[in-house]
């Protein structure tokens, strides 16, 4: 009955800690977003704070509070926007290492789908647009066809985010302009760690 039971996607790396693939593995922005993430929700001690003006930020956040809804939108709307190995670090420091796959899943439900939704949305305000005005009926068209294409891509990776996560509990990065605007230097900085033979086997973040 055992071979029945849903696996846990995780990375294995005894090797390094959290902070080490950070540092290792993830691009400028990506690297930043955990790190922006792991201060906001530390300790708040000083002797964890790391600096007296960090220390002040620090308790400045304690007494105001962190929304609910702020956190929301970061933990699952840019965290889960994060690559793969990126939610895995991400998930770490939110204390739910064995459930990293709900940021794709929430982020797939939440955020992927009603981007789709807006694509959509615009390629049909576009292709009204052509109807009106004769001069912009041939870019409208374009953009309209191409917001189109877009929406259809976004949705079907979308559901097999939300597929995937469920049945195999993976992370998976998202598709769309904001993901890649996030992910663009940590994609970078995978290609030129397999060029140079310095990245890490893929298998050791395989399902265990």
């Amino acid at each position: 009955m055992s071979r029945w039971r849903k696996k846990t996607y995780r990375c294995r790396l005894p090797e390094y800690d959290a902070s080490g693939l950070l540092f290792d593995g993830s691009g400028f922005l990506g690297r930043n977003i955990i790190r922006l993430y792991r201060f906001m929700h530390h300790s708040g001690q000083l002797h964890d704070a790391g600096s007296p003006v960090r220390w002040k930020i620090r308790r400045l956040l304690d007494r105001v509070g962190i929304s609910a809804l702020v956190d929301f939108l970061y933990t699952y709307g840019i965290g889960g926007s994060l690559t793969r190995q990126d939610q895995l670090i991400f998930a770490r420091f939110h204390a739910m290492e064995d459930r990293a796959y709900r940021l794709t899943l929430v982020n797939s439900i939440f955020f992927g789908i009603p981007s789709a939704c807006i694509y959509f949305a615009a390629g049909e305000g576009f292709e009204l647009l052509s109807r009106l005005n004769s001069v912009a009926e041939f870019p409208s068209l374009v953009i309209a066809h191409a917001s189109f294409g877009f929406g259809i891509i976004n949705a079907v990776v979308d559901f097999f985010r939300i597929f995937d996560s469920l049945v195999h509990r993976r992370c998976w990065a998202p598709f769309g302009a904001v993901p890649l605007v996030i992910n663009l230097p940590t994609y970078l900085k995978t290609v030129k760690r397999k060029i140079s033979g310095k990245l890490f086997d893929s298998r050791d973040c395989d399902s265990p």
